[in-house]
């Protein structure tokens, strides 16, 4: 059984939602903050930087081949406001929805991942689909405890 997109755009849909209600609970300034008690966690704005990074890294670049110059580590010290996270909340939806029709067309990888194997073995489109989604899920899950956290701090 195939993983279908219109599936994988459900859920992800459901989950960038996610982000955006996290982003609303916070201004300009609480989204580039740590946690007073976690110091070293990663901003909110991070987060989103970083997820949306994974996204497109992903579903642009390993299953499609598109070219990519992502600078991972700059996605963790990234900054800006909440109109530029609420905008990159849009942004990534509206690629993946313009994807899906080449991802379902897609047979295999254009990338070898130069990472982990999934349990079953080799990566496959399915098995980056399925990580896409893990990605975008337990960031979602970081990012609303980050929130809690700066909330409550306020």
């Amino acid at each position: 059984m195939a993983i279908s997109m219109t599936d994988l755009l459900v859920f992800s849909d459901r989950t960038i939602d996610g982000f955006v209600r996290a982003i609303q609970r916070l201004d300009d300034s609480t989204i580039n903050a740590r946690p007073a008690a976690l110091p070293q966690a990663n901003t909110p704005f991070a987060l989103v930087t970083h997820s949306f990074g994974a996204m497109d890294w992903w579903a642009g670049h390993i299953i499609l081949g598109e070219p990519s110059d992502r600078d991972r580590d700059g996605e963790f010290t990234a900054t800006g406001t909440c109109a530029h996270a609420l905008d990159a909340c849009a942004a990534a939806r509206a690629r993946l929805h313009a994807w899906a029709p080449r991802i379902d067309e897609t047979p295999t990888l254009a990338v070898a991942p130069q990472t982990q194997m999934p349990l079953a073995g080799e990566w496959t489109v399915g098995a980056a689909l399925i990580h896409i989604y893990e990605e975008l899920a337990q960031h979602l899950g970081h990012l609303e405890m980050t929130v809690d956290l700066l909330v409550a701090e306020a």
